[in-house]
């Protein structure tokens, strides 16, 4: 009976050895944490994670200013291009106005320029109608500048027509009625009527090609 519990003796004496060996080998901080009296240290990965977001909000804040500040810079471009459109605009509209306005005196002063380049009719009737028709293109034209001078071809036209259209025995009785009749009086105002209405004519063709480069 001795002999059988032998070995369970030596066998509970190894265990109890191993268990003492091992608890000679825990470290002294394992038995301070045991113990309760070691301090434990604060994670500080929540403190790195917090910080990058906050540098990646300000990095996206600051993205966000520099596109509104590019938005804003774009909008002012298209408010100084819609500006100058809109000037442009205003101009062709003025110039093609201005046009307008110039069609009727060019078509005056056309057949104005047609009628004068004309020889006088053979028949009075037919040159009173024809100075007529001088008459009211040269108004139509440019009344203040021909005015005056078809008010003074009407005043010579009657003894200019007598005197051209009269019975004379003799030439040098033609030609010395031309003087004292006052029918030379005719002739150098209507000179004078055709180199102002060829003067009025050049000057609103050269309004006419302004207008015209300002189109173009």
């Amino acid at each position: 009976m001795l002999m059988q519990e032998l070995p369970h003796r030596r066998l509970r004496g190894l265990v109890a050895a191993t268990l003492l060996s091992g608890l000679l080998l825990v470290p002294a901080g394992v038995a301070a944490m045991d113990t309760g009296t070691a301090e434990v240290e604060a994670d500080p990965a929540p403190d790195v994670a917090a910080a990058a977001t906050i540098d990646e909000l300000r990095t996206l804040v600051e993205d966000l200013s520099l596109a509104n500040d590019e938005l804003l810079a774009s909008n002012t471009d298209l408010q100084a291009s819609l500006d100058a459109l809109s000037a442009e605009r205003d101009r062709l509209a003025a110039s093609i106005e201005r046009f307008d306005e110039l069609y009727d005196p060019l078509e005056s002063d056309r057949q104005l320029l047609f009628e004068l380049r004309k020889d006088l009719p053979e028949t009075r009737s037919e040159a009173e109608a024809q100075l007529t028709r001088i008459r009211d293109l040269a108004l139509s034209s440019d009344p203040q500048r021909l005015g005056q001078l078809v008010d003074r071809v009407d005043e010579a036209a009657p003894a200019f027509l007598d005197w051209r259209f009269g019975e004379f025995d003799s030439t040098a009785e033609f030609s010395a009625a031309y003087v004292d009749s006052g029918a030379n009086a005719f002739d150098s105002s209507f000179e004078e009527l055709q180199s102002e209405a060829l003067m009025s004519v050049a000057i609103r063709l050269d309004i006419l090609l302004t207008i015209l480069d300002r189109v173009r």
